[in-house]
């Protein structure tokens, strides 16, 4: 027999869960030039096929304002984000430093992160 509690808590659950994929379906991509700089609280990430790269991820990061700006993670990103312990809800700088070219040529979005633990 289930408990009226174990019912609740689900149903509580699976409405939590169903908040955070209507979250997740806000927001706009940031699109930054360079010196842009976002500030704001790690809320997520969500997958989404882009047309050139195939599957990808994308962390969702909610402004001072309460916007949802959605950021593509891109190895250097995902590699910094492990090394600072990023983790939902810390607060992260991301500045965009432009696009540079390695050492063969190839061209890449360069960015600077600070994580705030808090």
């Amino acid at each position: 027999m289930q408990n009226q509690n174990t019912v609740v808590m689900t149903a509580d659950s699976r409405m939590a869960a169903l908040k955070q994929r209507a979250t997740q379906q806000q927001g706009e991509v940031w699109q930054p030039v360079a010196g842009d700089t976002l500030v704001g609280m790690i809320i997520g990430s969500e997958a989404t096929h882009h047309p050139l790269y195939g599957q990808q991820r994308l962390m969702l990061v909610q402004n001072e304002s309460g916007a949802i700006i959605k950021v593509w993670l891109s190895k250097w990103l995902v590699d910094n984000l492990k090394a600072q312990d990023a983790q939902q809800h810390d607060l992260i700088a991301l500045t965009f430093g432009g696009k540079h070219k390695n050492a063969q040529g190839r061209e890449y979005n360069a960015y600077n992160l600070i994580v705030d633990k808090g």
